[in-house]
């Protein structure tokens, strides 16, 4: 089994972007699910989803405590994770511009993409938050290879409809091609 720990700010998408991935991974023949953890649930506080993916019936329904990946939607929020519980071996798919210095030397491998940016260019804007979620996604697939593109990309139209896919499909293609897989 494949578990994934992400975490965001309420308003940008993150429990959207867990679900959409979810059900990416069942266009790729794996069981999956998505659970949000909620707490105090508003715009802007520190929100964390958790995924899983197997190759079978996944049975547990509970908050992953060691995950194989990290996906952060905020920098800023690097910290809330535990990064000695996430596998030496897995990815942290980290929306920035660089490494942070908590990072460097650490030997993980990070998968950076400037996903505030794509989102900004695009106009993935709602009520004055970005919304990160599907730019996000597609530095997941870039990043750890466990869900083709045009699956994610399928999610995203399947999800969003005929009328709001086409930018969110383009934020998940524009963060694809721009994610930059590096050695911390």
């Amino acid at each position: 089994m494949i578990e994934v720990i992400q975490i965001s700010r309420g308003g940008s998408g993150g429990v959207t972007g867990a679900k959409i991935l979810a059900k990416a991974a069942m266009f790729e023949g794996l069981d999956s699910q998505a659970i949000p953890k909620y707490g105090s649930e508003r715009r802007g506080a520190a929100i964390e989803a958790y995924i899983r993916f197997d190759t079978k019936p996944i049975r547990i329904h509970s908050p992953v405590y060691n995950a194989k990946h990290a996906l952060v939607l905020d920098e800023s929020l690097l910290d809330r994770i535990d990064i000695d519980k996430i596998d030496k071996e897995g990815v942290i798919i980290l929306n920035a511009t660089k490494i942070p210095e908590s990072l460097k030397g650490t030997g993980r491998k990070v998968a950076l993409v400037d996903a505030t940016g794509i989102s900004q260019e695009l106009g993935l804007v709602l009520s004055g938050f970005t919304l990160v979620n599907m730019t996000m996604l597609g530095a997941f697939t870039k990043g750890t290879n466990i869900i083709s593109i045009e699956n994610l990309l399928k999610a995203i139209a399947d999800y969003w409809g005929e009328k709001r896919a086409p930018k969110n499909v383009e934020a998940a293609k524009r963060a694809y091609n721009e994610t930059k897989v590096i050695e911390a």
